[in-house]
């Protein structure tokens, strides 16, 4: 697809690609051993008491976000993979990867960590739990961390798409 005239479609320079792909590896590493940790240590619903609101608890999430559409796994994964395929998409064609790629590979990382649990257990390893909040993972931090940062970055940064006025 051509660029506007004056406009250039920036797409990630081939070490820019590396370091973002490298950056969702170390990611997706810390993600998957972390789980690997509390699947072999941990029995289901054992816990370890760390602090009076902080806990390791070992939680099997069959379903989404605070474990809604439990039982609809199938779908879960089907869904979740096309998210995944979207967001690798996404993060291959940000348009301005200096202020994009970290918030993408977080993205991608902790969607990815989750699909895999999925597709390899049948459910998401969730393991960190404060009190009055539901069990979460390094994944799902990755991901609040990533639409977070994603979000200030497009709220912050100024649209050079819109075409000026004069006054």
């Amino acid at each position: 697809m051509p660029a506007a005239p004056g406009k250039t479609l920036t797409v990630l320079s081939r070490g820019s690609a590396r370091h973002l792909l490298l950056l969702v590896i170390v990611l997706l590493i810390l993600d998957q051993v972390t789980k690997l940790v509390v699947r072999r240590w941990l029995d289901p619903h054992e816990l370890i008491q760390i602090l009076p609101f902080f806990r390791f608890e070992h939680v099997q999430n069959n379903g989404i976000a605070f474990g809604m559409l439990d039982g609809h796994s199938f779908l879960i994964t089907l869904v979740d993979a096309v998210i995944v395929l979207a967001l690798v998409a996404a993060a291959v064609m940000v348009r301005d990867n200096s202020r994009l790629a970290l918030p993408m590979a977080l993205l991608v990382a902790g969607s990815v960590g989750n699909l895999i649990d999925r597709i390899i257990n049948g459910n998401v390893t969730d393991f960190l739990h404060f009190k009055y909040w539901p069990a979460f993972n390094l994944a799902d931090s990755f991901i609040v961390i990533g639409v977070a940062l994603l979000a200030v970055r497009l709220i912050l940064t100024p649209n050079t798409d819109s075409p000026q006025t004069d006054s």
